[in-house]
């Protein structure tokens, strides 16, 4: 759906302190993009950053060449609920140097309208002054009485219901389901929903971790992983093995 490739929502759900626990993984030729609702992360990768996610930021870590990370809930426990999607990168951006950005809740837009309570994740909306940065369309709100109207800019539209009473077009939404839109959105409702938005990358292909343009350099990550040539991640000594196809 434009640039996005992979969407997981998790939660809601009671976790157990350190319940969470992604030991050190690859990617390359993405970027991920994790959103709390509920809960606390703590993101660790190859480049050094360590950096502890709380609900309404945005964390987003470009892959480029090839990155490593973990994601652990440590000492959490309690609800954890949120959004990690996958961001392919465009021509030209597949191999670049790998990047760690963090946008804490209040640096983020956030407005009201129709009722609603909007807050802009990522890149631009409506032509206007709203902007995030830096890489693609992204919108997540909190519908509440009333009406949002967001239009078509860029080659597809979708929204994806995460809690409560969503409806689009007047039909109603059921949660974890996601929705191209031909034309304008109308979004209603008392629930929460996730707006998606931008412009198409082109052909791509995913294996285990690992998106790009060209099926030779996917082979190449596979094999970079098995022979431990990635990066490591300072102060982590554990790794999750290829679990691909041969």
């Amino acid at each position: 759906m434009g640039p996005w490739v992979f969407l997981d929502l998790f939660g809601p759900q009671e976790v157990e302190a350190g319940a969470l626990a992604v030991r050190p993984h690859p990617h390359i030729g993405l970027a991920t993009v994790t959103f709390l609702y509920a809960g606390s992360m703590v993101h660790r990768d190859s480049l050094g950053s360590h950096q502890v996610i709380t609900p309404g930021a945005v964390n987003l870590m470009t892959a480029g060449r090839g990155i490593v990370h973990s994601e652990r809930s440590e000492a959490y426990a309690g609800p954890m609920h949120g959004l990690q999607l996958w961001l392919a990168l465009p021509d030209g951006n597949q191999d670049m140097e790998p990047a760690f950005d963090h946008v804490p809740a209040d640096a983020l837009p956030a407005w009201k309208e129709g009722g609603s309570e909007l807050r802009l994740g990522l890149g631009t909306l409506g032509g206007g002054p709203l902007r995030c940065p830096p890489v693609a369309d992204g919108v997540r709100g909190r519908p509440a009485r009333g009406t949002v109207e967001i239009a078509r800019e860029h080659d597809e539209l979708a929204v994806l219901a995460v809690d409560g009473d969503v409806r689009v077009g007047g039909e109603p939404l059921p949660v974890g389901t996601l929705a191209v839109v031909d034309g304008a959105l109308r979004l209603e409702g008392s629930g929460r929903a996730a707006v998606l938005g931008g412009s198409a990358v082109g052909a791509r292909h995913m294996e285990w971790n690992f998106v790009h343009g060209d099926p030779a350099r996917i082979r190449q990550a596979v094999a970079d992983w098995a022979a431990d040539r990635f990066p490591r991640v300072p102060g982590e000594h554990e790794r999750i093995p290829y679990a691909g196809r041969p």
